[in-house]
């Protein structure tokens, strides 16, 4: 049996690229966050205005109130008594209202007089108003434990007493209309940011098509339903596009034009090297005898290298399919021709109808036809091909596996016969270089070749390659 492995071991690809998230969701969070903070700054700007606006109007009604205190107190001779006062406002002869005034003496801080509202009750403000002549405002809590806002501001009166009046009123409608409107706010806003977050939902999805786009035509000229992108794009990424095209079409002629050096320099080493064979055919002796296997051996090593030039340059053509199953029988068919004339060999294969090889149908012909043929040189009587799909971490992969029912190999045995060009048994033909590039193949492809123990006891050779399909 001949197993070989490669000359040397290709270079290593390139990790895959590190994915840095998703851009819509990136896109959708910075743009929900910045929503979010603006709104949160406007919410807290328009409660902020309708306070001070709530206020003011609140500090402008007791003002007025004030001022109107202010002057029937200069008008009258005396301190008028609480009886004598008439503000326009019934909440103040109520009792526990929340609407009072109170006028004290600077002198001795005692109440002089007050509302009626009050019902002999004082506030207590503490401290007495500057002599300014200013207003002041004050927040207290007022009898019943209510909230109030005050005005207060010394006066002088023609006689020269000094007085302090106050006028209060119950905060707690302040308090409800600012609670009120944040609420509207709050819910308004609320209900905008849903709104908001739909829509940049909707804008990111939709801005962002072009690219989902672009990603689904580079997946069909991946998988050979396209050759190029084509299509009308966007400003921002159509020279994207236009560069893609290009480096497509770049890679078919590079690899075009590979195939045409790697065929003319076959042509060009065969004939010499067939010349120098039949020369030594024509000869007796160890000499010609020597240069013969020097030939042979030479024709083998030219075969192998130009095999591996060409598959390297297959495997770089981007959207390269191949159908499994018609492959797998075709070549089934011709090894039972080859090998079962004269022999009682039963060849069987089993593969879903729906998988295809990411890859030029020539090399899987050499990749399966190696193994098949060195499976039916070694099988007493059965030879079974079996394709299984599996989904692998970032791509659909092929479990082939190749089993016949001959002598098989130990460990060590099938570890030796992976040794380029090591042959265990000489008898059998061969240059020792199909396994060679079955393993390189598979190698290059992103596969692996692996031997192991048949469920008949003989040889199981098991290649792992990459697919499309369901696989049934």
């Amino acid at each position: 049996m001949q197993k070989a492995s490669p000359a040397t071991t290709p270079a290593s690809p390139s990790p895959p690229a590190r994915r840095a998230g998703s851009l819509s969701l990136r896109l959708a969070v910075f743009a929900a966050a910045g929503s979010a903070l603006a709104l949160l700054l406007a919410g807290i700007l328009f409660v902020s205005l309708f306070r001070d606006s709530v206020q003011r109007n609140f500090d402008a009604r007791l003002i007025a109130i004030h001022k109107a205190l202010v002057g029937t107190v200069v008008a009258s001779g005396d301190t008028p008594a609480e009886t004598e006062i008439a503000l326009g406002e019934p909440r103040f002869s109520l009792p526990q209202s929340g609407w009072y005034w109170q006028i004290r003496a600077m002198e001795s801080g005692e109440t002089v007089t007050a509302s009626p509202s009050l019902f002999g009750d004082r506030l207590a403000v503490g401290d007495l108003p500057d002599a300014s002549g200013r207003p002041r405002v004050l927040t207290f809590t007022g009898p019943g434990g209510r909230d109030l806002r005050a005005v207060e501001r010394q006066i002088t009166r023609a006689d020269g007493t000094r007085l302090a009046v106050l006028v209060a009123g119950d905060a707690r409608a302040v308090f409800r209309d600012i609670s009120r409107f944040a609420t509207i706010v709050v819910v308004t806003l609320g209900l905008f940011g849903v709104l908001l977050a739909v829509g940049t939902a909707w804008l990111v999805r939709f801005g962002l098509r072009p690219l989902r786009d672009m990603r689904a035509a580079l997946q069909a000229v991946r998988n050979g339903e396209r050759t190029s992108l084509g299509g009308a794009w966007p400003d921002e990424i159509a020279p994207l596009a236009e560069d893609l095209d290009a480096l497509i079409a770049s890679n078919r002629e590079i690899v075009e034009r590979g195939r045409r050096h790697v065929g003319n320099l076959a042509h060009a080493l065969k004939t010499p090297l067939a010349v120098l064979k039949n020369e030594a055919a024509m000869e007796d002796g160890p000499l010609a005898e020597r240069v013969k296997g020097q030939v042979g051996l030479m024709q083998g090593q030219i075969s192998h290298h130009l095999d591996r030039a060409r598959i390297a340059a297959q495997t770089n053509v981007i959207g390269a399919l191949t159908p499994v199953a018609p492959v797998a029988e075709a070549l089934a068919r011709v090894m039972q021709k080859v090998h079962g004339a004269g022999r009682d060999l039963l060849i069987t294969t089993e593969c879903p109808p729906d998988l295809t090889f990411r890859g030029e149908k020539q090399d899987l012909e050499e990749m399966i036809g190696n193994l098949l043929d060195n499976a039916c040189k070694w099988a007493k009587g059965r030879v079974s091909l079996t394709v299984q799909a599996a989904t692998g971490p970032q791509t659909r992969r092929a479990r082939l596996v190749i089993a016949d029912d001959g002598p098989g190999l130990s460990q060590e045995e099938r570890r030796q016969v992976l040794a380029r060009g090591a042959r265990l048994d000489e008898t059998k033909p061969g240059s020792g270089l199909g396994l060679s590039i079955v393993e390189e193949l598979a190698r290059i492809y992103g596969g692996a070749l692996t031997l192991e123990r048949s469920p008949w006891g003989g040889l199981a050779a098991v290649l792992d390659l990459p697919v499309t399909g369901r696989g049934g």
